[in-house]
């Protein structure tokens, strides 16, 4: 990676005073969280999600199983989310947490439309937000397709003002103002992510994958760190040896957005306009993050 410039720096930590208002009161708050994850579809949810329980601000009231279906997907994604959801509870002694399944199918139908699709993991979202304080909103951090989350907006619109989504999912050229939904993410719910663009009054946040290609880790030093301490460490070891046994390295997206969330220092915000095919309002779109920052937070956090 090439060295940064003094400019570039400067770019970065005056991108801390141009972040949202929310966004930057978020490093003093503790916040209600609600996770929503396609966690067997790939690896890195896994470490999102430890991330996200080990966060000492996060008050997270559910882990819930999203949908990855595809033509190349096995059958039933949403249950084999659902199984490493509960292992990861498990494994964190952190089974008083709710971990409700998502709907299987998308939101709407094949064509379009906005049917929003009735789950527990819709239900645990639409409970857990008009029980947040008047002061306070849940935030619903979204690792896979936009599915549930935008499905619990459409059942229930008045918790939309209660609700901060944050996602993951397509690319946003941030020079050119150029969005492309030519995404995994986007692709699996491309009703559920255009709900929540053309919605007014959702606060959406969302992390485009293109921004993400430098943060990666490597299986030599997952090994080397993780191997052999047991538990959820163990856990993580084998899920990359079993699910990309041939990968040397891995870009961990979800993981990206999680420390975003957590450590809204680590990543530049700024808003701009949805997507021309879409209603024209602004939403928060991360436009950078500090690649070496996320690596070293994830280490310390872990203690490993």
């Amino acid at each position: 990676m090439k060295r940064r410039t003094f400019t570039q720096l400067l770019t970065f930590l005056i991108a801390g005073t141009t972040a949202t208002s929310w966004s930057r009161s978020l490093a003093d708050k503790k916040l209600t969280v609600i996770i929503d994850a396609d966690t067997a579809n790939e690896i890195d949810d896994l470490y999102a999600i430890v991330r996200a329980l080990l966060e000492p601000r996060f008050q997270v009231k559910g882990l819930c199983s999203a949908q990855w279906h595809n033509q190349l997907s096995p059958p039933n994604t949403v249950q084999e989310s659902q199984k490493l959801n509960e292992d990861l509870l498990r494994l964190m002694n952190r089974i008083d947490i709710p971990a409700p399944l998502g709907s299987e199918m998308i939101m709407g139908q094949p064509w379009g439309e906005y049917e929003g699709r009735n789950s527990p993991a819709t239900q645990l979202m639409i409970h857990t937000a008009r029980r947040v304080p008047a002061n306070e909103k849940l935030i619903i951090i979204s690792l896979g397709a936009a599915t549930n989350v935008a499905s619990a907006l459409k059942l229930a619109p008045d918790i939309m003002s209660k609700v901060i989504c944050y996602n993951l999912g397509g690319h946003y050229d941030a020079t050119k103002k150029i969005w492309n939904k030519d995404e995994f993410n986007v692709r699996n719910d491309l009703n559920a992510i255009n709900f929540l663009f053309n919605t007014e009054g959702v606060d959406l946040h969302l992390m485009p994958i293109n921004i993400l290609y430098d943060f990666k880790f490597t299986l030599e030093e997952i090994s080397k760190r993780l191997s052999g301490k047991g538990g959820v460490w163990d856990y993580l070891v084998t899920r990359w040896l079993s699910n990309a046994p041939g990968d040397k390295e891995r870009i961990f997206w979800d993981l990206a957005l999680m420390i975003a969330v957590a450590r809204p220092d680590l990543a530049k915000e700024e808003k701009r306009l949805t997507p021309p095919e879409n209603t024209q309002r602004e939403v928060s779109v991360y436009t950078q993050i500090d690649v070496k920052g996320m690596i070293n937070d994830w280490w310390k956090i872990t203690g490993k």
